[in-house]
């Protein structure tokens, strides 16, 4: 298996500042953490002062209450909407796997979240897709019940193809006493979509000697 929101409040203040000064403005954003069990709030200040910056295309900030459009680059990973069932091929000398995904949107479509099961292994992981509007890539972060983890990123679709690469470790034994061995790897997932509701990801996993494994996942909506 490869390496795969809260109500905010925001409260405004402002103090004096000396007459001539530039006018700074503090906001503090307090996030429910409920990702967990017994959630905690965590409070984290954020100071915005006017720099000098490249020219916008246009948007503006919301005014008043209403939410931040989600990015339009979003709408390049809609092809993972929907459930699907993904036939593993492994690399040779492994195991064929059936697994099972479905996507949907999140914080009013600025991200996909996937959730998705692996037999057999019984593996559980959850991926979340996104937009990092800075560096102008596609981000996705990867959790799961054996405790791997792992951070990709994508600059887009290119040729028909649009690759994530980054890193993941990669439990090989999973333990309940929450230590146990794993593997440090590189990975690539390469997604091409093949037809309506199909669509094909060639994995590669490289290792720290440098040696390769590679498998692919052929996924078709339900």
């Amino acid at each position: 298996m490869d390496g795969w929101e809260s109500s905010v409040r925001t409260e405004k203040s402002e103090r004096p500042e000396p007459r001539g000064a530039p006018r700074r403005r503090r906001w503090s954003r307090r996030v429910p953490a409920g990702v967990v069990g017994a959630a905690t709030v965590g409070l984290v200040a954020l100071t915005v002062s006017p720099v000098s910056a490249e020219p916008d295309t246009g948007a503006r900030p919301p005014r008043g209450g209403d939410p931040l459009p989600a990015p339009p680059q979003i709408r390049a990973l809609d092809f993972l909407l929907g459930s699907y069932t993904c036939d593993y091929t492994p690399p040779p000398g492994g195991r064929p796997a059936v697994l099972k995904l479905t996507t949907k949107r999140a914080m009013d479509g600025h991200y996909l979240y996937t959730d998705a099961t692996l037999e057999p292994g019984n593996v559980v992981g959850r991926s979340t897709f996104g937009w990092n509007p800075v560096d102008g890539t596609f981000i996705n972060q990867y959790h799961d019940n054996w405790g791997s983890s792992g951070s990709y990123t994508s600059s887009g679709w290119q040729d028909g193809h649009l690759v994530f690469r980054g890193p993941l470790t990669q439990v090989i034994t999973p333990n309940a006493t929450g230590r146990t061995s794993g593997v440090k790897l590189n990975l690539l997932d390469n997604y091409q979509v093949l037809g309506r509701g199909h669509f094909k990801n060639a994995t590669s996993f490289t290792f720290p000697d440098g040696s390769t494994l590679q498998g692919s996942y052929d996924c078709h909506r339900q």
